[in-house]
């Protein structure tokens, strides 16, 4: 069997962009989603504003660990976390990540 990784990677950056930008009304420390393919991010800013907020990012990034789901933070300002998910993730998992994801920036929205 192949795999035309070139359509997965832009099938995984639909799945993720469509998610993650249709959370971003619910939750006011996303400032952006951005990348391409399987290499996407997401800035996230002080509530209300476009300030960074790497201690929000950290929060992301600790809840989603602390939840099986390991993500990167990056950026120059430390406030943004990186997603590298392999070209071969199935979608159920992808949609587990996500959900994991989702639910550590809802719970660090919250906190702020």
């Amino acid at each position: 069997e192949t795999l035309d990784l070139n359509a997965r990677a832009r099938d995984i950056e639909r799945i993720v962009v469509d998610r993650l930008t249709a959370l971003m009304p619910e939750v006011g420390i996303m400032g952006e989603v951005r990348g391409r393919g399987a290499m996407l991010a997401v800035e996230l800013v002080v509530p209300g504003g476009r300030e960074p907020n790497p201690e929000a990012t950290k929060a992301v990034a600790a809840a989603a660990l602390a939840a099986g789901v390991i993500v990167l933070t990056c950026g120059t300002y430390g406030n943004v976390i990186r997603l590298l998910p392999p070209l071969v993730i199935s979608d159920e998992l992808l949609d587990d990540a996500l959900t994991v994801l989702e639910n550590a920036l809802r719970d660090a929205s919250k906190g702020l």
